[in-house]
């Protein structure tokens, strides 16, 4: 029953926006080759071929295009909902489609934990931190559009009273509120200001108590070229234990926070990627300069296991001559 109904779907593929008329011998014959197929994709894959290899001989210059390769039909929303989320919706044709999963495709394996035990993603979240990487590799480059005649970056905006740490919501004039905001996204939290803020490129612009600009910082790398290649030699990609993703996926984080009097340089940064970044900033981890100038992190202690322990663990590239997470030599 399985396999007819696969089998009625692709048939329906087959005849789909009328581009394959089957009279009912030629729908027999159709209905056996996709039978023989042992899932729901072989159907679909083996229907399409099936429609392109029967659509009938016509005219030249005749513009007929499979649905499945119109890009006429190409659409994408994006929008933010009321809980802050960005909701994206894509429908695209095939070829940007596989484009598409082939930028995400290598972005999207699993990372082991620093313990060896599986990534904790599933499948959509990887897909999710995929993207949001092919994103950031973007926005990193100078070879693209400008806006305004600059070059598009995140956008924080951020109150004066928040600068110097003495507001509060609602405490500005007219109850404006004194919380951060993203340009397009919106409020965003303390810990998130954190890690845009050790993000490789910005823009912050300052506010005052009614949202009025005060002053708009030129873009700035928070870290110089020359520090950069000093942490891809020391880090040689994604410092978290166990990660070691390439240079290119990370960023800068400052040890001490930027906002909180941390110097920016080779002794207060390390790199991290997405992934561990947000795990800094959000999820209990730390990082500190241990006395051996390698960078070193504090693990919280695993819920899912009753009676563990924060963990000391030195970083990805550091080389030891024990397995001991915690070795220094």
């Amino acid at each position: 029953m399985i396999a007819f109904s696969w089998c009625v779907h692709g048939l329906h593929q087959t005849q789909d926006g009328s581009r394959v008329e089957l009279d009912s011998e030629a729908e027999v014959q159709v209905a056996r080759r996709l039978m023989v197929q042992e899932r729901p994709s072989d159907v679909r894959n083996r229907a399409r071929e099936l429609a392109i290899e029967l659509e009938p001989v016509v005219e030249e210059g005749f513009d007929g295009v499979p649905v499945a390769e119109n890009v006429e039909l190409n659409e994408m929303s994006v929008v933010v909902g009321a809980d802050g989320r960005t909701n994206v919706a894509i429908d695209v044709d095939a070829v940007l489609g596989e484009e598409l999963l082939q930028a995400l495709d290598p972005l999207c394996r699993p990372v082991l934990q620093p313990d060896g035990s599986r990534d904790p993603r599933n499948a959509g979240q990887r897909r999710a931190d995929a993207f949001g990487q092919i994103v950031r590799t973007y926005l990193a480059r100078n070879d693209r559009p400008t806006n305004g005649g600059v070059l598009p970056h995140v956008s924080l905006l951020v109150p004066v009273a928040v600068e110097s740490g003495s507001g509060s919501a609602g405490s500005g004039a007219g109850g404006a509120g004194q919380v951060a905001s993203l340009g397009f996204t919106g409020p965003v939290s303390s810990p998130t200001v954190g890690l845009v803020l050790c993000d490789a490129a910005l823009r912050r612009i300052e506010v005052d108590g009614d949202g009025s600009a005060l002053n708009v910082g030129r873009e700035h790398r928070a870290v110089t070229v020359q520090i950069r290649k000093g942490l891809e030699a020391r880090d040689r990609g994604c410092a978290a234990p166990g990660c070691g993703r390439p240079v290119g996926w990370t960023d800068a984080h400052h040890i001490v926070p930027w906002s909180e009097g941390g110097e920016t340089s080779l002794a207060n940064s390390v790199l991290l990627c997405r992934m561990h970044h947000t795990k800094v900033h959000h999820g209990g981890w730390e990082v500190f300069m241990g006395t051996d100038h390698d960078p070193w992190f504090i693990i919280p202690a695993d819920p899912a296991r009753p009676g563990s322990k924060r963990r000391v663990v030195r970083s990805h590239a550091r080389r030891t001559f024990t397995l001991a997470e915690d070795a220094a030599a």
